[in-house]
């Protein structure tokens, strides 16, 4: 059940070159989901051919992870469209990605484990890209990718 919503500011619109990005001081913690510039993801967050991320949430889950970021997206439309790349920083500056490759809209899940689990920024784009981080060194988080879930 998500309760309460984070707002994220930033990036609006799809991305062509590189990733855009929409960050929340706070975070969207468990049991939240995400608005960005203070709407709907479906309104920024979208890519080539009908790419659109219509929800995005944060669960907190039993088992082997204990996070799991949800979204509600369709990947787009038609034959060599190819994907929506998606990634996803926590508080600790671990990131998580998903890429969304099926027109259907559906929930696709990233699920990982963090000592600090509250998500501070959402990235996109048409292309795959890889997040610069500030620390090169820092290993690799493990998580898990279901996409499309079922």
């Amino acid at each position: 059940m998500t309760t309460g919503t984070a707002n994220f500011n930033g990036d609006c619109g799809e991305c062509t070159s590189g990733y855009y990005t929409a960050t929340s001081s706070g975070g969207m913690q468990p049991n939240q989901s995400a608005t960005v510039n203070g709407n709907s993801p479906q309104n920024c967050v979208v890519a080539n051919d009908g790419g659109t991320v219509y929800q995005i949430e944060l669960q907190s889950i039993a088992g082997l992870y204990n996070y799991q970021v949800r979204v509600d997206a369709q990947g787009p439309k038609g034959i060599g469209s190819g994907s929506m790349y998606l990634a996803f920083q926590d508080q600790t500056g671990d990131v998580y990605y998903l890429s969304i490759y099926s027109s259907t809209r559906e929930w696709h899940e990233v699920s990982y484990n963090s000592s600090q689990p509250n998500i501070v920024a959402i990235y996109w784009s048409d292309y795959s890209f890889t997040v610069n981080q500030s620390d090169a060194a820092k290993a690799k988080p493990a998580y898990k990718v279901l996409s499309p879930v079922g």
